[in-house]
């Protein structure tokens, strides 16, 4: 007679019937103490990524905090431009407003010239790419082309890494 250990019927009553009725019987006792364990293990791991979490939150905050301040700075220093009330002239009548002479905002150059259209230049849709997709396509265009595109950049969103890596490979890091 053969041993039950090698009887392929035992042993798939044993994984199918008799182990899955023993886990049921158990579950009860065994999970606890395995939701512990895993406390135990991943705790920390939890504890580290919440902190991450909260840190780049606040990160977060005190960029839009900053941005907010620097257009609230451009609001106002634009509003020198805005009409101004003469004084009144003591006659009951409302004063006329008189405009004070335009000016471009400081941070727009005045002798820079309208960039060319992004359709000529060498890296197709470059205005939707983000500066990791535009940097990689950098490496196979010419003196003039990367000069196109450093001009493009610098007139519209003078993207730092962008910029950086033309120089680089125009030879000037």
């Amino acid at each position: 007679m053969r041993k039950r250990e090698d009887d392929p019927t035992e042993q798939l009553l044993d994984v199918l019937v008799y182990a899955p009725l023993g886990l049921l019987l158990e579950a009860r006792d065994l999970l606890p103490k395995l939701a512990e364990k895993g406390r135990q293990r991943m705790g920390g791991q939890v504890t580290v990524a919440r902190m991450v979490g909260e840190l780049a939150v606040r990160q977060g905050q005190r960029r839009a905090e900053k941005v907010l301040e620097r257009l609230r700075q451009q609001n106002s220093a634009g509003s020198g431009s805005r009409p101004t009330a003469s004084p009144s002239p003591g006659n009951g009548h409302r004063p006329e407003a008189t405009t004070a002479t335009a000016t471009a905002p400081p941070s727009a150059p005045t002798s820079a010239a309208a960039p060319p259209p992004s359709s000529s230049l060498a890296i197709p849709g470059y205005d939707t790419l983000s500066a990791s997709q535009v940097v990689p396509r950098l490496e196979g265009l010419s003196t003039d082309e990367l000069a196109a595109v450093r001009a493009y950049e610098e007139a519209t969103r003078a993207r730092k890494t962008v910029l950086t890596r033309i120089d680089q490979l125009r030879g000037r890091s």
